[in-house]
């Protein structure tokens, strides 16, 4: 029992350390790119391997409050994750359409610049307009929030250090 602890002691903790990273690259890229990339959130899905992989042994941890901020924390940040994917594709599908039909615009009326068949589909698009403004905003927000799984993260790694 002592040895499956200090496995998964280790593989928990190399985990969080990796996803602290993590998190700090999702905020980087997007204040650089304003996008999500889906490859870091993929990453950070991937290094949760070990602890996905052996969930069902947390309980070789006796302190039951360790064992619940484990699978809390776990819980939380994929669903952040989740919805940082989610908001990211919204925002790809409406862009999409956005083009699509600006595009349709100028081939109906080719004498319409684009700046002036972008303001033509923006009304066609009032909804998703606003829908897109409120995602620039919860983006950012869902992104500031995975600081609070950045220190959970660290805060847990020390508790697992201290265990022998």
């Amino acid at each position: 029992m002592a040895q499956a602890q200090q496995l998964l002691k280790i593989a928990i903790a190399d985990d969080l350390k990796y996803a602290v990273t993590l998190y700090d690259k999702v905020a980087e890229e997007w204040e650089k790119t304003k996008t999500v990339w889906f490859a870091t959130l993929n990453e950070i899905r991937e290094s949760r391997f070990a602890y996905q992989n052996n969930k069902d042994w947390i309980h070789v941890f006796e302190n039951p409050d360790l064992r619940r901020r484990i699978f809390r924390y776990y819980l939380q940040s994929a669903e952040r994750i989740n919805n940082l994917e989610y908001q990211q594709r919204r925002k790809y599908e409406i862009e999409s359409r956005l083009n699509d039909t600006i595009r349709d615009i100028k081939q109906k009326d080719s004498s319409l610049k684009h700046e002036d068949a972008g303001r033509v589909a923006l009304g066609y698009m009032e909804n998703e307009n606003r829908e897109y403004e409120n995602l620039l905003k919860s983006i950012p927000e869902s992104i500031g929030k995975l600081s609070d799984f950045k220190r959970e993260a660290q805060e847990i790694t020390k508790i697992l250090g201290t265990i022998n």
